[in-house]
């Protein structure tokens, strides 16, 4: 069925993900992550709270097309995380 759209579908540039967990709640990022989104307006970040082993976290997910961008979008995450000293579970 799909094969008809072979010379329909064209492909994009590849998206690059950055993902951070970190043990805290949404409002307690709210502000200065809407500050950093409005910055690198190139960059998606999308905020995902999650409860694991009697926890809860929240998982930020950094994407875009430009890798400069998501490095600096991702430092700067990580100095407000770091300044109001909250844990990172996961940084890859």
């Amino acid at each position: 069925m799909l094969g008809d759209l072979n010379n329909k579908i064209i492909g994009g540039k590849k998206i690059i993900s950055k993902t951070l967990s970190l043990r805290t709640v949404e409002s307690e990022i709210s502000v200065p992550l809407l500050k950093t989104q409005t910055k690198y307006k190139n960059v998606e970040i999308g905020s995902y709270p999650f409860f694991k082993q009697g926890k809860i976290g929240v998982s930020l997910v950094l994407r875009g097309e430009n890798l400069i961008s998501i490095k600096k979008c991702t430092n700067e995450v990580l100095k407000f995380i770091n300044k109001k000293k909250i844990k990172i579970i996961k940084n890859n």
